[in-house]
């Protein structure tokens, strides 16, 4: 390992106490003994402090924020005495477990939660409410012991540092290095600052984790000579950022996938030989097959581990494969049936545990493949207690398979990707006694600028709410807890709270309406039935968009910086003086001497669901809040794109309003995106057909003065499926609309909610 488990947790206790970090305010504060194991490490204190966010001067915060929760252990026992540390102050839980702080800003930040003989808890918490909120609850906090003989690993998934890491205009041609660009995250003169940074966010995790891995989707090379020009893409990553590995925590990387062999043979050497130099193990890849299906086979804790790695994306239609043979060096090739089945027999065989990582799948698609699954399969009848995939770059849930757990996709966690679905990951944390997975979080992130962002509130929620969905079908199970995603294992059962409200809808002269769930359900809640005495039609929808309601849910020192949206220039900017929902709101400006509308554009496309299994889904509503002061005439503009090149299907007005003083009220408007059309051959669907959107909002000039316009919760909805009133769902999903179609009228709708708790 490149550090051992009690060192950091003793890194983290000494960060919390005595830096600007965690100033005591409980007079039974006790001393820390800085034993000599302690002092080794101290060094790495001012690194650990530079991803502490900031304490806030006391003059500068004109109202405070009261929070309180309580600490819990794995039976749900109160932990008298914990230790919970956030925004540079430590209070102890008391008698019940019970903690509170009095004067926080509010500012989304990482709650610490330790004890001795327990493992540290990170948890963001969301703390940016608005001023009418003086104080918050946070759900119990569940901390584990360390029990003996079992060992934490946290696997991360797709990680490259080349690219637009080092280019942001992704310009550079791919045998060269680029020269430092003053916008690169990292700069190639010095990879191991620009890496740090990059990879700062997580840093907690892994360094908690006994045993820290991801997949490098990357050759490590300093001389791209020789790039795969068959490629459409390949990666590479410069030596100096591998430093950066050591210091975050990573142990053991996985080199069974698709980019291992980017730069060929050589690029393959450069790996190995960096990789072995800064002592981060692997497995994978190598220069022949039987290399390729060796195993790292680690001593943790009590028992013997042998992690595996392998993929399926061969490149078999190049004159050089992607994969290893007798003759050649590659990555490890998951199609080779036979191979598979014998090296992960050969760990089970050998009385070691053979933990299995494979790379496979469709992109950007939500649930695993029918080979996916026929490869998991594979793995837990030789002997494997858990198998880790990737390869989609977006998540995929959790499944259990004859006693294996799969965990279907982590997504990305450090990577280039400009797609709005793939900015969405998560990280694994596994406990394991021997053979036994006694637990699994999922860990999400949020990739901000293609680095890893711990989140939290309703963005983590939904998003953890969408893993539960598409985990329904393969076994597992997911519900969102305190912004993690809680997987019950061996017989845990989660308590189920409901939630019913009676509510009253109009369903206007056009003969159907949009219902917001999001006004009615508590953000980890789904939706479990609907009851109605009417004859109605009723259909579910989800927010393909995610990022429409202009809060910052991430735990970084950026604040209301709605990162999807451009809000660059003067016209337009997060406002939180009068929002409908939440604490932030946009608004748009204009006074009658304006020239020009205001536009603010949605920054990515939002592709629909099904385009990456060419079943395209165009069924779609445009919905949100609008309030004006004076406001000129508002557009909301749709253009409609491919899902990538350079193709657009043209645009159309959605939503039209003349302006004026009106408080907040809804709009909502069917889209038509272009339908299908018939293609010549070798013309790809994706590049040729409109599949994705992108939203304008067009805020004209006043006739007179000045006009302000306010936007909130905005939602780009794809309708999926009827359900039938009584009728229960299947919880956890994340189809937060209902478009309700009857009679026009008032009708009454009983809706119950589900939610899950560990207690």
């Amino acid at each position: 390992m490149s550090l051992t488990s009690d060192i950091k947790i003793l890194i983290f206790l000494v960060f919390c106490l005595f830096t600007v970090g965690c100033k005591e305010t409980n007079p039974e504060k006790t001393n820390i003994q800085r034993d000599e194991k302690q002092q080794i490490e101290l060094d790495v204190q001012s690194e650990v402090q530079q991803s502490a966010l900031p304490v806030i001067p006391t003059d500068d915060i004109q109202n405070w924020l009261t929070v309180e929760g309580t600490v819990l252990d794995h039976a749900g026992n109160p932990l008298a005495g914990a230790r919970v540390c956030i925004a540079g102050t430590t209070v102890l839980a008391d008698h019940t477990g019970h903690f509170e702080f009095s004067e926080l800003p509010r500012e989304n930040d990482m709650l610490i939660v330790m004890t001795p003989e327990y493992r540290t808890e990170y948890l963001p918490v969301y703390l940016s409410y608005p001023d009418s909120v003086d104080r918050v609850t946070i759900d119990p906090v569940v901390i584990n012991p360390r029990w003996p003989g079992h060992v934490r690993m946290l696997f991360g998934g797709d990680v490259a540092f080349g690219r637009r890491f080092l280019d942001p205009s992704n310009q550079t041609p791919l045998d060269q290095i680029p020269e430092d660009h003053p916008e690169a995250l990292i700069q190639a003169s010095d990879p191991e600052t620009g890496t740090k940074q990059v990879l700062q966010a997580i840093r907690p995790w892994y360094q908690e984790a006994d045993y820290g891995i991801f997949n490098f989707e990357t050759p490590i090379t300093d001389n791209p000579a020789t790039p795969h020009l068959e490629k459409d893409f390949a990666f590479y990553t410069l030596p100096g950022s591998v430093p950066a590995l050591n210091w975050l925590g990573i142990d053991y990387v996985s080199l069974g996938n698709n980019h291992t062999y980017d730069y060929l043979e050589q690029g393959l050497i450069d790996t190995l030989y960096h990789l072995d130099n800064h002592q981060i193990a692997h497995s994978g890849a190598g220069l022949d097959v039987v290399e390729a299906f060796k195993s790292h086979r680690v001593t943790l804790g009590e028992s013997r581990y042998g992690f595996l790695s392998m993929n399926s994306i061969t490149g078999s239609e190049h004159s050089e494969s992607y994969v290893a043979d007798i003759i050649k060096g590659g990555a490890a090739n998951l199609n080779s049936t036979s191979n598979v089945a014998k090296s992960i027999a050969r760990e089970a065989n050998n009385g070691v545990i053979p933990i299995v990582q494979l790379h496979m799948g469709n992109e950007y698609v939500f649930e695993p493949s029918e080979y996916s699954i026929n490869r998991m399969q594979l793995a837990s009848d030789n002997g494997s207690p858990l198998t880790i995939s990737h390869h989609p770059h977006v998540a995929q849930g959790v499944g259990i398979l004859n006693g294996t757990v799969n965990v279907l996709g982590l997504g990305n966690l450090a990577f280039d990707q400009a797609r709005l679905e793939t900015m969405m990951g998560v990280m694994a944390r596994v406990d394991m006694n021997a053979d036994s997975v006694e637990q699994l979080r999922m860990l999400p992130v949020y990739l901000e600028n293609f680095a890893p962002i711990p989140v939290s509130g309703r963005l983590a929620s939904s998003f953890i709410r969408r893993l539960g969905e598409f985990s329904h079908d393969y076994g597992g199970f997911i519900y969102p807890y305190n912004g993690q995603g809680w997987v019950p294992l061996n017989g845990a059962q989660p308590v189920t709270l409901d939630n019913t409200v009676t509510i009253e809808i109009n369903i206007p002269e056009s003969g159907s309406t949009i219902v917001d769930l999001r006004s009615w359900a508590h953000q980890d809640e789904s939706l479990l039935k609907i009851a109605t005495d009417s004859n109605l039609k009723i259909e579910t929808g989800r927010d393909i968009f995610g990022h429409g309601d202009f809060e910052d849910w991430d735990a970084d020192q950026d604040r209301q910086e709605a990162a999807r949206w451009d809000i660059s220039g003067s016209s337009r900017y997060i406002c939180q003086d009068d929002v409908y929902k939440g604490t932030n709101a946009l608004c748009s400006t204009r006074t009658y001497r304006s020239s020009s509308d205001s536009v603010t554009a949605v920054r990515n496309r939002v592709r629909v669901m099904g385009d990456a299994l060419d079943v395209p889904n165009k069924n779609l509503s445009l919905f949100g809040y609008m309030k004006g002061e004076n406001a000129g005439a508002i557009t909301m503009q749709t253009r409609y794109f491919a899902s990538f090149g350079g193709r657009e299907f043209g645009e159309e007005n959605a939503v039209t309003h003349p302006g004026g003083t009106f408080d907040w009220q809804p709009f909502s408007a069917a889209l038509h995106m272009p339908e299908e059309v018939e293609l010549e051959e070798g013309q790809l669907p994706e590049a040729n057909n409109a599949r994705a959107v992108r939203l304008f909002i067009r805020h004209s000039p006043p006739a007179i003065d000045e006009a302000l316009l306010r936007i909130d919760e905005v939602a780009i909805i794809n309708w999926e499926n009827q359900i039938r009133p009584e009728t229960e769902m299947r919880v956890p999903h994340a189809k937060d609309f209902l478009r309700i179609t009857g009679e026009q009228g008032v009708h009454r709708l009983k809706l119950s909610f589900r939610r899950f708790v560990p207690f």
